[in-house]
């Protein structure tokens, strides 16, 4: 779960129709819907029941996301895990946002763009990816140690020295002796 604050300062304050330009074939209350559900399902931790089709069909528009072909193929490449949700903000904050605010959604991508900045959601995302690579690998670590460092008990005899065995000298081919 993210920190109350990089929640907060993800939703905060609510987006609306007066955020942003209408285009042609959408309206500004849709980019406000739009912005405020991607925003959402972020400071949400991307729950796959927050990727809703109409969520998807918008974000597969927008950021230059238009290679793929399924919500579930689009969920499973970006959230499922927090490598994959860094790949997804990196490509998100280095979108260029082209066009014009009354065409594109650019304005939206803009200031997901800046919230996202704001929020340092991206070094967040790396500080729990660092953190819990670091987990598994301490267990990983204990694991291997509790095999092949047993820890012996001051009760117990110490192990037998081991036999030594008499020096083998390799021959010579013309080493007759034998």
């Amino acid at each position: 779960m993210l920190p109350t604050a990089i929640i907060r300062s993800l939703r905060t304050p609510q987006l609306t129709a007066a955020d942003f330009t209408p285009t042609k074939f959408h309206s500004a209350d849709d980019k406000a819907w739009f912005t405020n559900a991607l925003l959402k399902f972020l400071a949400d931790d991307c729950p796959r029941s927050g990727f809703t089709d109409r969520l998807y069909v918008r974000l597969s528009n927008s950021f230059g996301h238009i290679a793929h072909y399924d919500r579930s193929g689009f969920f499973e490449h970006f959230f499922p895990d927090p490598e994959r949700r860094i790949a997804f903000l990196e490509e998100t904050l280095q979108w260029p946002s082209y066009g014009a605010a009354d065409y594109t959604f650019c304005d939206v991508e803009i200031l997901v763009q800046s919230r996202v900045s704001a929020a340092n959601l991206l070094s967040v995302e790396r500080a729990r990816r660092d953190s819990e690579v670091t987990r598994r690998e301490r267990e990983l670590l204990e694991r291997l140690k509790a095999k092949y460092e047993p820890i012996s008990r001051p009760d117990s005899p110490p192990d037998p020295a081991p036999a030594t065995a008499p020096m083998l000298r390799q021959g010579s081919l013309f080493d007759f002796s034998a």
